[in-house]
């Protein structure tokens, strides 16, 4: 039983915002995929947490080497793990079905493979569905509407990223990856975010 914790940043092009979230159109591109796996039967704790993985597409040279050496890797993650769960925020609704669709374009598997690996095979544990649950915005009058990352981490006292999604697309467009490296290492606090959850269902009275 592991654990992998994953995002990913998508291009959003300047005249055209849905290509960030649609990704059939034609400037759709992932440009990044932050992971993190761990071999435990518990989730990560304290001194457990280590430094996320970070491939960048500028890097790898193309999306679709990319998005081929992160299918290898999740490959290799089932073949040591028949019990692992895919820990993110919003994933459901978008880092999963992005990656789907971007893997099934560049033709890195059989649509049913690709299916089974990000959807069908693994216990899914959504941050973002579990946080409206939690938050006293999306508890007000009953309102269990999607709330963002920054949101539920300034709940619980959580470092909040100071850029946003948007804000990657135009600094991979003027070359600022230093400053896209940044913003995802600051995003990545999904084991805090997880436990914080965790913690909070396990002692609410």
């Amino acid at each position: 039983m592991g654990f992998l914790f994953l995002d990913i940043e998508s291009f959003v092009a300047p005249d055209n915002e849905k290509s960030g979230l649609n990704p059939f159109h034609d400037e759709s591109k992932v440009i990044v995929i932050s992971y993190s796996y761990y071999s435990l039967e518990k989730a990560p704790v304290g001194s457990q947490i280590k430094k996320p993985i970070f491939l960048f597409e500028w890097i790898i040279g193309s999306e679709k080497e990319l998005l081929k050496e992160f299918f290898e890797k999740l490959v290799g993650f089932y073949s040591n793990d028949k019990m692992l769960k895919i820990v993110g925020f919003n994933q459901l609704a978008y880092d999963l079905p992005y990656l789907f669709a971007r893997m099934k374009k560049h033709n890195i598997s059989s649509e049913k493979e690709l299916f089974d690996m990000l959807f069908t095979d693994p216990r899914h544990i959504d941050l973002s569905q579990l946080a409206m649950a939690i938050s006293s915005k999306t508890k007000k009058d009953e309102d269990f509407r999607c709330i963002s990352q920054k949101v539920i981490n300034s709940y619980f006292d959580i470092p909040i990223k100071e850029a946003t999604g948007k804000d990657v697309s135009n600094f991979y467009l003027k070359k600022r990856f230093d400053l896209i490296e940044r913003y995802v290492a600051q995003e990545f606090t999904f084991e805090l975010l997880y436990q914080s959850i965790l913690d909070y269902f396990l002692y609410v009275k």
